[in-house]
């Protein structure tokens, strides 16, 4: 397997993707139902996206001696090792009390907020992710939009996600499994390097 130079299609075993490069062309690859799939590039306008959120996750943590969370940049999330379903969101972030599911490879089960931040595939991000994350019991979704400019914050009620809201540049994110995290959109939407 070494050897094997990835393309998307290829159907892998778990333990097949797990043993691929980290990073192929600086692409992020995911595996779906057994079948790798290969990401394109990030654009500036992801990268800085990205950057902006976890500096304001990071800084709002550091506030803490014991931090209530963990949070991780583009990590492998094992939704499904049965049904070969292992993605890599944006972000995850891990509730402290849930720590014990952060292993030395990957994430292994539900992290309890995935971000993603929306580029070239939107629908596998607006409807595929979206139906696997909620089915995978993930308590939150949040999915942000350089387009439009607004981050979408889904919670988990049952088995469906439903819009508890739809955030603009003049709105504060916050989540009540993170009391305190205050998110200024416009930090986000309206940096030098966000801006169209």
């Amino acid at each position: 397997m070494a050897t094997l130079k990835p393309r998307a299609g290829l159907q892998l075993t778990v333990d097949e993707f797990l043993e691929l490069p980290d990073t192929y062309d600086r692409r992020k690859m995911e595996l779906d139902e057994g079948e790798l799939y290969i990401m394109p590039r990030p654009r500036i306008v992801h990268q800085t996206l990205g950057s902006l959120l976890n500096w304001h996750i990071e800084s709002y943590l550091r506030g803490f001696d014991e931090p209530p969370a963990e949070f991780f940049t583009d990590c492998i999330v094992a939704l499904s090792v049965e049904d070969r379903r292992m993605y890599a969101p944006d972000l995850s972030i891990v509730l402290r009390e849930r720590a014990h599911i952060i292993g030395e490879r990957f994430v292994d089960g539900a992290p309890d907020i995935v971000i993603e931040i929306l580029s070239s595939d939107r629908n596998r991000d607006l409807v595929r992710k979206r139906q696997l994350y909620a089915d995978a019991g993930i308590p939150e979704y949040w999915m942000f939009d350089s387009l439009n400019e607004n981050a979408t914050l889904l919670e988990l009620r049952g088995t469906e996600y439903v819009e508890r809201a739809v955030l603009g540049p003049s709105d504060t994110l916050t989540t009540p499994l993170l009391p305190g995290l205050e998110i200024p959109l416009a930090d986000i939407f309206r940096n030098r390097r966000t801006m169209r």
